[in-house]
């Protein structure tokens, strides 16, 4: 008795094994060495083996039914197609997590959740910039982390986020591209929403609806690129756990007002100004004494203001693709810093001080203009950095 029920032991031990690796996903960084297949007919020779299948931009007007014999694969992109309709057979890819179905025709988002086990997976879905006009009810039945709504302009926003709002597990929501003139007040009822994109709605009311939506505690990031801004609006400063702003490629900005307003967002840990057309850095930069993550690259800069030395948690900054032709001593009082680019800039000389950032690991450098005798020297002063040379043509 005792050996039959040890054997049923073993035999259940394995047979959760076996169903525990069958089921089991692959993380991020192991699908970064993923094959990605974007030929259907070459990859149903391997099925087994499929992670991810981009069948973008193949002028696809239906989905292959093969597709469901995938039954491994992570990550579908159907972007760029024809598809007047949600394929059906993607509800038995049981191990799906991210879906891209973006830029195509699609007016109903028809998810078939009878099988509980259908998008029991699915994080993050992409459905911008199709012709959607509602989201069905039965969205709340998948734990989603990520919706993209950019650019579905018909969208009947009174009726859009009731079942958005069901989604207890909703981090990120991209409404960028909408033309939106408000935030609508349902947006603040998302209590579990950390990432708000409003890339791209140049006519938003920004006053009122940062107001409005700053009774949402739980928000983390905002994403305002591409909205023509030139002032911030100071409700933002409203915001008790806003740790991440995006402004890029917003070249009208009046960056003194930016950074007076910016200093007062208690809980702000990176701030991008890339893209916006800077040409010169206030000295109040240095207000900004929180800071982790500063990104100033591609703009006009010619100079970096000594009080950037104050920013002493700074962690990353980037300066490429400026025209910065030396940096201040005071870079040297940057200790925190572990990620330096300053590649595409008219760079000849390292300020000396600067062989006291002990924790730099990695720093990007123009290639083209820096001197030799600072070039042989780069290994003595950040022993334990990764050093990369930039070639000036290789703008961007």
């Amino acid at each position: 008795m005792l050996r039959f029920l040890l054997l049923c032991i073993v035999l259940f031990t394995f047979s959760s094994l076996v169903y525990s690796q069958s089921n089991s996903l692959l993380t991020e960084e192991e699908l970064e060495d993923e094959f990605v297949y974007t030929d259907i007919e070459k990859a149903l020779k391997n099925t087994a083996e499929v992670y991810i299948l981009d069948l973008s931009s193949q002028g696809l007007t239906k989905v292959p039914k093969t597709i469901s014999r995938f039954r491994n694969v992570q990550i579908v992109i159907l972007s760029d197609n024809q598809l007047s309709e949600f394929p059906p057979e993607l509800a038995r890819l049981k191990k799906l997590q991210i879906l891209y179905i973006d830029s195509n025709n699609i007016e109903t988002l028809y998810l078939d959740t009878s099988d509980p086990r259908s998008f029991q997976n699915l994080e993050s879905i992409y459905v911008g910039f199709n012709p959607l006009k509602i989201i069905p009810e039965n969205i709340k039945n998948i734990d989603l982390m990520m919706v993209s709504l950019s650019g579905c302009k018909y969208l009947d926003l009174n009726e859009v986020f009731t079942p958005l709002a069901s989604i207890s597990g909703l981090e990120h929501l991209d409404l960028s591209h909408l033309n939106l003139d408000t935030i609508p007040w349902e947006v603040a009822n998302l209590y579990g929403l950390k990432i708000l994109d409003l890339s791209a709605n140049p006519s938003m009311e920004w006053d009122t609806s940062f107001r409005f939506l700053s009774q949402n505690r739980s928000i983390e990031e905002i994403i305002l690129q591409h909205n023509r801004l030139s002032m911030l609006s100071e409700e933002l400063t409203r915001f008790q756990n806003l740790e991440a702003l995006d402004l890029s490629y917003n070249d009208k900005l009046s960056i003194r007002q930016v950074l007076d307003v910016t200093k007062n967002i208690e809980q702000l840990r990176s701030l991008d100004l890339s893209h916006c057309k800077i040409r010169e850095l206030p000295s109040s930069i240095g207000d900004h004494k929180k800071l982790w993550d500063l990104f100033l690259n591609n703009n006009n800069l010619v100079r970096i203001p000594g009080e950037i030395g104050k920013i002493e948690e700074l962690e990353t900054i980037d300066l490429s693709y400026n025209e910065i032709m030396e940096l201040p001593e005071e870079f040297g009082d940057l200790q925190s810093l572990e990620h330096i680019l300053i590649g595409n800039n008219p760079l000849e000389f390292l300020p000396r001080d600067m062989a006291n950032l002990k924790d730099l690991k990695y720093i990007e450098l123009p290639k083209n203009t820096l001197e030799k005798d600072v070039k042989k020297s780069l290994k003595t002063m950040f022993p334990e950095a990764e050093i990369e040379f930039i070639k000036a043509d290789e703008d961007n």
